[in-house]
């Protein structure tokens, strides 16, 4: 696959990728004030798919709108926004659905979107309200002071009112075939997240990105993500990627809604597991030089704190999805739970084990369940 002329403005950029299907235009935006993220135009039975939608801030719809313009303006003349059929959106996190509401109100187009998300989409608001009642529990039980609550949760942002919400015409579960568009349900970033293969490319969504490893999150917060789900669905992409290269007799690339594409799917999957690894060793080494067990915050401080508000609740959920999988495999325990009470929910971990090299290799134990549990080589 080339990466032919690309066209780049103040505003936004566009790089035009032939594939064995068809020409795709990579529209780039700022989805949110330090995030740029890549929404897809893919060719669908003579007219278009969009491919997320961004976040539907101001900035976001500038960037995308001039997105359009080049398309048409550089690429292919016969492009409008009408010609947009559907927005499919690889999962329900706002820099991805925020702009689906107006973008279909433009274009005409339908969203699509996993079965599991898909109330994210039409009741934000609801689910904002609900969501972070379970949110405000975690925080308290990670250590935060009550009067830091509401700060965290502020620069998270995930707050009713934010987006628009939208009409979801059809939900998907995986597996399904339209026309040149295949999708499979691959958890873990997100309850919902699907990616979806077109010829000889994948969109990954944020499952797996070039540079950075992306976000993940408890399960006890968000149901159908967590590491185990994330370790289990970049397995399952290594393998789409191996069988794909082994009956056509390329790679398979795939391109992220962040950050550049990728070239090598399962040398790029081996990274993010080793990269996995080493911060689940250093969590392990902080609590074991730890003279009293610690709480979720305390861990996150030593590990990678950086002081930013809107930053705060993304560390507090990495760190915490990574202790809930330790402690799913019996590497780390609750201390004292015994004095644990509606006014001090405070949880404290420490190791269960004086020997470090008992609570190594964790991610390759994982790995071990999903390799014994996945036997098809079906694409």
């Amino acid at each position: 696959m080339k990466l032919i002329n690309p066209v780049i403005s103040s505003t936004g950029a566009v790089s035009q990728f032939h594939t064995s299907s068809g020409i795709v235009y990579q529209i780039k935006a700022r989805v949110l004030p330090y995030l740029v993220g890549s929404i897809y135009l893919v060719p669908f039975d003579g007219d278009w798919v969009m491919i997320d939608s961004g976040s539907g801030d101001a900035t976001s719809n500038a960037d995308l709108e001039r997105g359009f313009e080049i398309v048409r303006d550089e690429f292919d003349s016969s492009f409008e926004i009408n010609r947009i059929r559907h927005i499919i959106l690889t999962h329900a996190h706002v820099d991805h659905f925020g702009g689906a509401s107006e973008w279909s109100r433009r274009s005409g187009a339908d969203v699509w979107v996993h079965a599991f998300e898909s109330r994210l989409v039409t009741s934000y608001d609801s689910c904002a309200r609900v969501e972070n009642l379970r949110y405000e529990r975690f925080l308290l039980e990670s250590g935060v002071k009550s009067e830091d609550v509401q700060t965290i949760l502020d620069g998270f942002g995930f707050r009713p009112g934010r987006v628009r919400e939208a009409d979801a015409a059809r939900k998907l579960y995986g597996g399904e075939t339209f026309g040149t568009l295949r999708f499979y349900y691959l958890p873990g970033h997100s309850s919902g997240h699907l990616a979806i293969l077109f010829g000889d490319v994948v969109f990954s969504g944020d499952l797996l990105l070039s540079k950075t490893l992306t976000q993940i999150w408890p399960t006890r917060m968000t149901p159908q993500t967590g590491a185990l789900n994330y370790i289990f669905s970049l397995k399952k992409l290594e393998k789409i990627a191996a069988v794909f290269e082994s009956r056509f007799g390329k790679k398979l690339i795939a391109l992220p809604a962040h950050e550049e594409p990728l070239y090598d799917i399962p040398r790029r999957v081996d990274v993010a597991l080793k990269s996995m690894e080493r911060r689940n060793r250093r969590l392990t080494t902080i609590l074991n030089d730890s003279p009293i067990p610690l709480s979720l915050l305390e861990l996150t401080q030593k590990m990678y704190w950086n002081g930013r508000p809107n930053r705060e609740f993304f560390a507090l959920s990495d760190v915490g999805c990574r202790v809930e999988l330790l402690l799913q495999l019996g590497a780390l325990e609750i201390a004292d739970s015994e004095r644990l009470t509606r006014e001090e929910p405070v949880l404290r971990y420490r190791t269960s084990f004086s020997n470090t090299e008992t609570t190594e290799n964790t991610i390759q134990q994982v790995v071990g369940m999903y390799l014994t549990g996945y036997d098809s080589d079906s694409i």
